[in-house]
């Protein structure tokens, strides 16, 4: 007699009930990757924004204040969203020295200020000195909730807007 040899639909079955709980477990951290990685952008040119803010001071006695002293203008003038946009660099951003390297998926802002002048609401910037304050917003996954990070010529860490809710937004 002859058997045939191939899977029965029990064993068919067991494999893709498998493969559905691996993608189900892999899916969400993937994503969470995704995202991490898109914010390195954002906290990478923010370290550049801050390293250019700094050699501006050393060179001309005060913070390039890109954007004036508070948050008006940003580049480019929309959050990009999940697709990244082409940087237009503006006379303000040349003269700091700072551009990225490729598209970007937030939009920037810097600001700055002499001693006595107020600083944004919220940063915590000593106006008895030169200030500035850097800001990176964004929407990363088409949400509609923005997301941002800033840095600060007073501090040296980034500060993430989705920390205190225990992640990325």
């Amino acid at each position: 007699m002859k058997r045939n040899r191939g899977y029965t639909i029990t064993e068919l079955m067991i494999t893709v009930v498998i493969i559905g709980v691996l993608a189900t477990l892999a899916i969400p951290t993937f994503t969470g990757y995704i995202y991490k990685a898109r914010v390195t952008e954002g906290t990478n040119f923010l370290g550049k924004i801050k390293q250019r803010q700094e050699s501006y001071r050393n060179e001309f006695g005060q913070y390039c204040a890109v954007d004036g002293d508070d948050w008006g203008t940003w580049n480019p003038a929309a959050i990009p969203g999940e697709d990244p946009v082409v940087w237009v660099s503006t006379d303000l951003w040349r003269q700091l020295g700072a551009s990225p390297n490729a598209p970007i998926r937030f939009q920037y802002a810097t600001v700055a200020g002499l001693p006595g002048d107020d600083p944004p609401a919220g940063t915590g910037l000593d106006k008895g000195d030169h200030w500035f304050a850097a800001r990176a917003q964004g929407d990363l996954n088409g949400d509609a909730d923005t997301f941002y990070l800033e840095i600060y010529s007073q501090a040296n860490h980034v500060f993430n807007s989705a920390s205190g809710s225990g992640g990325w937004k």
